[in-house]
């Protein structure tokens, strides 16, 4: 009974975990203390730690000597590396998508994506967010390759803070939607290699809008801090 209970918190904390990392709440960069967890959630250290190390295989957490956990954090160059293999891959997946999808699935995304209109207009951006994250899975699923979805899922999930936080650049939000419905209309019309085209375009377009939004937020920050 205790061993059960203690995989029920740990999994319990670790789908909290991932929701603060995913919406934000924990930024990358952020250290995680085990003894703060433990009391945030009302459990002791073992299933905080069990959590931390599940979190830590699926990349979102990493280790360090001397360091503790922390929120994985990639560098600039890293993560435009990362961004420019997500964007072969997604394309991949649309391209794969839009060959497999049956009628009830191209449906379906095409539901979701005026749901995320219905967000995006009510400014709703956390909905508006999970949504768009929804859209990229859906995509991914309707491959019918689990080599593929599991091969891509795994390198995304490294950078689902990163792309939350790129909506935040001025128009952003609006131009995500737009490529959103221009690939959802090209995987229910079936037309392969235009999905694969302009989902590839769209997540490289994720990463050279957050490169910037970074470069200009650091070059403010020197501005600030020589002012000081």
């Amino acid at each position: 009974m205790v061993k059960t209970a203690g995989k029920t918190h740990a999994e319990s904390v670790r789908v909290s975990l991932e929701g603060d990392i995913f919406s934000g709440r924990l930024p990358p960069g952020t250290s995680l203390d085990e003894e703060a967890l433990a009391r945030r959630f009302s459990v002791s250290r073992t299933p905080v730690r069990e959590a931390m190390l599940q979190l830590i295989q699926s990349g979102l957490v990493e280790k360090k000597p001397r360091h503790g956990a922390i929120v994985t954090q990639i560098d600039l160059p890293d993560m435009i590396r990362l961004f420019e293999v997500m964007s072969e891959l997604e394309g991949i997946c649309a391209k794969f998508a839009a060959r497999r999808m049956t009628t009830q699935e191209r449906s379906a995304l095409r539901k979701l994506h005026e749901q995320s209109v219905v967000a995006y207009e009510a400014g709703d951006h956390d909905k508006y967010y999970t949504l768009s994250r929804k859209f990229h899975l859906m995509v991914i699923e309707g491959t019918y390759n689990q080599e593929l979805i599991d091969t891509t899922n795994r390198l995304g999930i490294k950078l689902v803070p990163y792309r939350r936080f790129q909506l935040n650049y001025p128009g952003r939000s609006e131009n995500n939607l737009r490529d959103h419905e221009a690939i959802m209309e090209a995987i229910v019309a079936g037309d392969f290699e235009l999905a694969a085209d302009l989902f590839r375009k769209h997540t490289n377009v994720q990463g050279d809008v957050l490169a910037e939004y970074i470069a200009i937020g650091d070059h403010k920050a020197k501005q600030l801090n020589a002012a000081g």
